[in-house]
């Protein structure tokens, strides 16, 4: 619930708005994160993008899914929030997606007609069209070089290449290269998602983590987790959160100026989950909405961006009732139109979720976390 590192769309096709963003915040990261409360299928994502919605682009709401840098400013007439705007609490960096259920129904429509026709072999392109659908109706701002525009440039011939090895190696392995699989995925998205500003300068996300350094994370976390019955998981999908973030530098004009870092911890998620799965069983389920928003919020609120020496935290505005109605909403109609209006309902969905994210300044001095790291070396 609040998804990708950066670098895949937006948090599953209907995921629970949750699913941690793996990944920056909205935009940049969709992959790596985070995906909306509803986005394309997180998995080629982040998984392509990011690791299992859940473990760790957007968001989550979460994890679906935006560039960092626009949070911070450069000492000298810098990016970032205009100067009345950047100390904290009110004015603070929004995504804001205004895309149309008319212009997603299309882009379903035949994105669709051709994967079944094609026997599947069309998905990846129709992945990226999707992906390009989400970034290219969305901006970030206000910062003082004006509104960000997202733009996705990925290509689907070097996706299905991608997904295709991988997947295959994965299967001949027995699982083993998955880590690595998962790298190669994350930086397909990362590479691709870039933000211009209005005077022309670029920004980017580069992660630079390595399929050996996340087998480590996964095989001691999972045998921990095996060996305590699951109760480690909530410290697991932390620690994984945590190494993504922390491997993901922020690029201005190709120069490194920050990264971004995760500061959740394990009993925090614990106790969160805990609460949230108690209710919702109690309730039948009727509490799953609240329990969903609670899950984003601690996964947007313990991400931080440091740019320029300066540290940004996420905020998540959505409510459990507005979602309730919402999803509730968007369901029935889907139901009662056989499914003619689902293009219509991601579009809620997405909205909701990403254009309730917001970041703001927290401190100047990069007190807590990474600071500002020139770029960090990648491990060999």
């Amino acid at each position: 619930m609040g998804g990708p590192p950066m670098g895949g769309p937006p948090q599953g096709m209907g995921m629970p708005m949750g699913g941690p963003p793996m990944g920056p915040p909205p935009g940049m990261g969709m992959p790596m994160g985070g995906p909306p409360m509803g986005g394309p299928p997180q998995g080629m994502g982040m998984p392509m993008g990011g690791p299992p919605q859940g473990m760790g682009m957007g968001g989550r709401p979460g994890g679906p899914p935006a560039m960092a840098p626009q949070f911070g400013a450069p000492a000298q007439g810098g990016f970032g929030p205009p100067a009345q705007m950047s100390g904290g609490g009110v004015g603070g960096v929004r995504p804001n997606f205004q895309g149309t259920g008319g212009e997603l129904f299309v882009t379903f429509l035949v994105g669709y007609l051709l994967t079944v026709i094609t026997l599947g072999i069309y998905g990846p392109w129709f992945f990226c069209k999707l992906q390009n659908f989400v970034l290219s109706n969305m901006t970030l701002g206000p910062t003082r070089r004006g509104d960000l525009r997202l733009e996705f440039t990925g290509k689907g011939g070097e996706l299905f290449v991608t997904f295709l090895v991988g997947y295959l190696l994965t299967l001949i392995t027995l699982g083993i290269y998955m880590p690595w699989f998962m790298v190669k995925m994350i930086k397909f998205f990362v590479g691709n998602t870039a933000a211009t500003a209005q005077d022309g300068t670029r920004y980017r996300l580069n992660f630079e983590g390595t399929g050996g350094e996340l087998f480590v994370t996964f095989l001691v976390g999972a045998l921990l987790s095996a060996i305590t019955l699951y109760i480690y998981l909530p410290w697991f999908m932390c620690k994984l959160r945590k190494v993504l973030y922390t491997r993901t530098a922020i690029l201005e004009n190709e120069q490194p100026v920050g990264n971004l870092d995760f500061e959740g911890t394990g009993g925090q998620l614990f106790v969160t989950g805990l609460v949230a799965g108690l209710l919702t069983v109690i309730t039948l389920y009727i509490y799953l909405p609240w329990a969903q928003v609670k899950m984003t919020k601690f996964w947007v609120e313990n991400t931080r961006i440091h740019y320029q020496g300066r540290v940004f935290a996420g905020a998540f505005h959505g409510t459990g009732g507005e979602y309730f109605v919402t999803f509730l909403v968007g369901y029935l109609l889907t139901l009662v139109t056989l499914g003619i209006y689902m293009p219509w309902f991601l579009i809620k969905l997405w909205k909701f979720d990403f254009n309730n994210h917001e970041f703001n300044e927290i401190s100047g001095g990069g007190g807590g976390g990474a600071g500002f790291q020139p770029m960090m070396p990648a491990r060999r």
